[in-house]
């Protein structure tokens, strides 16, 4: 098989350099990598040159003893990995019958988080799921660019609206809380005393905010909604610097049973009249986080924070509209809640089939766009019956027939070529992923990504 020319215009990057990337990305020693594949160091340096080579993007940043992924090589390793599941997937679609889900889940999961309550449940999805979190915060609308540009493979974020429609990628959205707000102020406040307040008795407050997923402002939102202009002293910085805004007693701001509790004596919390909400959702790739371990991750993200609105703001549930919204969350929970078990414990999926590679993409891809073995083998420059006895192996490894025999030659089955037809989809959005790499190559990416999860 390794023979057989490899177009340049066709997919470069096997599963043996995803494996390469993967185990530099979670060990910052050349020598260990290379004793984690089985290779001599020197090996490990000339595939990595190979592959930069290949590639045409510096993917590593090497020193005499230690390697590690550049931001283009993280973004790669993403994107291969999204790839080769693409893949899997469409195998198991069009030549094995099954249905478009990831059945394997990732051992470490990267997730870009515009919420902080992500860090709380890193024990219990490691614990409950067997899973590894590897968390990068940002703003909301970093963390949904994070997903589109292919440098994670999920998404904690909120919104007013459907933000996974910015995404430029096939994504699945689970809900995660209903998110009321309420409004955070200064004890001293005149109207503090209040138990609920009109949004428009704060028009002309000095207000704080926070950007959402389509970089609308949460506060000048939350105002067009109600019917009102925004106000005129709006200040719009970072989830970390409106904590300590607030903190500091000298600005109003929109806050939620997401948000960590803000523990001082100098602040109040008050129920909003109109009741603004917005959705807090987690967006995973389905070609790679499987349903059933997003759905678990969903749950144990709303479980966590409705325990910590129970624990923390308890004098809002004096308020009989916040413990109607609290005993509505705690039902829909129940409801929708999926079983608290590994998602190994679900019913067996599928056999998992062989795994194709990159060389065997190309025997299939020669065959079909040439339309028949002799054409292809020509092409191939090896024999009819060398490449008849190849894509025998590869069809008792798969265990599916790919091959159409008849009395006017031999061509692929529908199944195979309809498989091939999306495999030019998965290259395009690979090739895409590096063309975005190269013209934003981004800052260094720290050794190890174990040292990124919380």
């Amino acid at each position: 098989m390794a023979s057989v020319p490899v177009p340049p215009a066709q997919f470069p990057f096997s599963r043996a350099d995803l494996r390469l990337l993967d185990t530099v990305a979670g060990c910052g020693d050349l020598a260990e990598v290379a004793r984690r594949l089985g290779l001599r160091q020197a090996s490990v340096e000339r595939r990595l040159d190979r592959l930069d080579k290949d590639m045409d993007l510096a993917l590593t940043r090497r020193g005499c003893h230690s390697t590690q992924l550049t931001a283009a090589g993280s973004r790669l390793l993403v994107a291969g990995r999204r790839f080769f599941r693409q893949v899997d997937l469409a195998a198991r679609t069009e030549i094995f019958g099954a249905g478009p889900e990831a059945l394997d889940a990732p051992d470490v999961l990267s997730i870009a988080s515009a919420e902080p309550l992500l860090e709380d449940v890193v024990e219990d999805a490691s614990a409950t799921l067997g899973v590894l979190l590897s968390i990068s915060h940002d703003t909301p609308h970093g963390a949904l660019r994070q997903l589109a540009d292919f440098s994670v493979d999920a998404v904690h974020t909120w919104g007013f609206d459907a933000p996974h429609a910015s995404v430029d990628r096939a994504v699945r959205v689970y809900d995660v809380l209903d998110d009321a707000l309420w409004v955070t102020l200064p004890s001293g406040h005149p109207l503090a005393d209040r138990e609920a307040l009109s949004l428009a008795d704060l028009l002309e407050e000095n207000w704080v905010s926070e950007a959402g997923p389509g970089s609308e402002v949460l506060v000048e939102r939350v105002f067009h909604t109600a019917g009102l202009p925004k106000p005129a002293r709006l200040q719009v910085a970072t989830a970390s610097v409106v904590r300590g805004m607030l903190h500091r007693g000298d600005v109003v701001g929109l806050g939620s049973p997401t948000g960590p509790a803000l523990h001082t004596p100098n602040l109040v919390r008050r129920s909003v009249v109109e009741r603004p909400r917005r959705t807090c959702s987690l967006i995973v790739d389905p070609a790679v986080v499987p349903g059933a371990l997003a759905g678990h991750l969903a749950t144990l993200l709303t479980a966590r924070c409705l325990g910590r609105f129970a624990e923390h703001h308890q004098d809002m549930l004096r308020d009989p509209w916040w413990a109607q919204w609290y005993g509505d969350q705690l039902d829909r929970q129940d409801a929708g809640a999926a079983p608290a078990a590994h998602p190994a414990a679900d019913p067996s999926p599928p056999v998992e089939p062989g795994q194709l590679d990159v060389e065997d993409l190309h025997l299939l891809r020669a065959v079909a766009q040439h339309g028949s073995i002799n054409r292809a083998a020509a092409v191939l420059s090896i024999s009819q019956s060398a490449l008849t006895r190849r894509i025998h192996r590869l069809e008792f490894r798969l265990g599916a027939r790919l091959l159409l025999r008849s009395s006017r030659g031999t061509s692929l089955t529908s199944s195979a070529r309809k498989f091939l037809r999306q495999l030019d989809v998965f290259e395009r959005e690979f090739h895409g992923a590096g063309i975005a790499a190269r013209r934003h190559p981004g800052r260094p990416v720290p050794t190890g990504r174990w040292t990124q999860a919380g």
